[in-house]
């Protein structure tokens, strides 16, 4: 009897961390979020935290805490040099550490499996949709949002990139960001995968193909490369199928119009930008920022537009979208803290295992380098992955 009531117990927590991993994706990028407001998050952390009081420890708290001390030291520093501070984006984006921190925390080392799972699931609904709405053209009553995008819940069109898959975030980039972190944080047990839920990897794959995004299609063929050189044990795989996915690379950038075009359209932006002119491409975006990072590259410009801006007020209140997110925060919160962050995911999932922890860095700079990733919780909560044995306890 008390033995079946243990099983009954597991199994319904294992049921909630799969809730915990679609709510964490939920709030990195599902439009039904934004719709919700800002600090929707502070609703579903007391829940968390009440559920789970048993298992969340000291050993969270403190790293936490720890955190959060330095993000409000960093704008207190950023209030004596630059004379204002948006206090409530600071405070917003401590929940967003938090939320995603818990999630990250309460899974550990499950995380990653019950990641890939969840995402085989939306990719499956992704590829379904896609078909009906994107190419099928099936009228499917949906919610209209922004920029001509209609939200169907787990599944976002998006009118300006109609031939392609966005899955249930606001573009298909950000779709492809979120499954290549997802091949990433489980290429060391790929074997076991490929045995056991090898229709589940070609459905994932081939979601990430529909996203037809080239950071998408970059971080997947550095992934595939990596894991032949450091997780297989095959070296009749690394010599015959490294050179032909360099081959397949070749064919696939010159047979895809939309990679070349999008390659040599950003180049050439980037390459002709006036000395204050700005552009929201993710190389456009960086040449712009490097004059914020230079300005301030300790303590950053803080996130309010009046200092982040403070050299080129005719953007302030202008729906930018700066397209390059490494480029952003470092112009944001300073050099510092992007270090830190890369350090602390680097640490943590090192504890798992090193050979993982270079890729999924990789793979983290990478996506950054097209999507405002860090203002997301599945990207701010990573730092606290297997947290039992983190960088704060040795």
């Amino acid at each position: 009897m008390a033995k079946n009531l243990y099983l009954k117990q597991s199994s319904n927590f294992d049921r909630l961390d799969y809730l915990l991993v679609i709510l964490l994706l939920v709030f990195s990028g599902n439009p039904i979020a934004t719709l919700s407001g800002k600090f929707a998050p502070l609703i579903i952390i007391p829940g968390i935290l009440i559920i789970y009081r048993k298992q969340i420890k000291g050993d969270f708290y403190r790293p936490f805490l720890i955190i959060a001390s330095a993000l409000l030291l960093l704008f207190v520093f950023q209030l004596a040099a630059l004379y204002s501070v948006s206090w409530l984006a600071g405070f917003r984006y401590i929940i967003t550490i938090l939320f995603g921190g818990l999630v990250f925390y309460l899974l550990g080392d499950k995380f990653s499996f019950k990641f890939f799972i969840v995402i085989f699931y939306l990719s499956l609904i992704s590829l379904v949709l896609y078909v009906l709405i994107n190419l099928l053209h099936v009228p499917i009553p949906g919610i209209p949002y922004t920029q001509g995008r209609t939200i169907y819940f787990v599944y976002t069109y998006y009118e300006l990139h109609s031939f392609r898959n966005c899955g249930m975030f606001w573009e298909p980039g950000a779709f492809a960001g979120v499954l290549t972190l997802c091949i990433g944080m489980n290429a060391k047990d790929l074997p076991y995968l490929w045995k056991n839920h090898k229709m589940k990897i070609i459905v994932v794959i081939t979601a990430l193909l529909t996203t037809q995004s080239t950071t998408g299609y970059i971080s997947f063929f550095l992934t595939a490369i990596y894991y032949l050189l450091f997780f297989s044990k095959s070296n009749i795989m690394r010599y015959t199928i490294i050179p032909a996915l360099f081959v397949i690379s070749i064919m696939v950038y010159k047979n895809a119009d939309f990679l070349q075009e999008k390659i040599k359209h950003q180049s050439e932006v980037s390459l002709n930008l006036a000395k204050d002119e700005f552009s929201n491409s993710r190389f456009g975006s960086f040449v712009f920022d490097l004059h914020y990072i230079e300005k301030h590259p300790f303590i950053g410009n803080g996130f309010s537009e009046t200092t982040r801006y403070a050299d080129h007020p005719y953007l302030i209140g202008l729906d930018l979208g700066n397209g390059n997110g490494f480029s952003n925060y470092m112009a944001c919160l300073g050099v510092p803290f992007m270090f830190f962050y890369l350090l602390l995911t680097f640490i943590a999932i090192y504890k798992i295992d090193k050979r993982l922890a270079f890729l999924v860095c990789i793979i983290i700079v990478l996506t950054l380098f097209g999507e405002q990733w860090l203002k997301f919780p599945l990207y701010t909560g990573i730092v606290f992955i297997n947290n039992k044995r983190n960088i704060f306890r040795g």
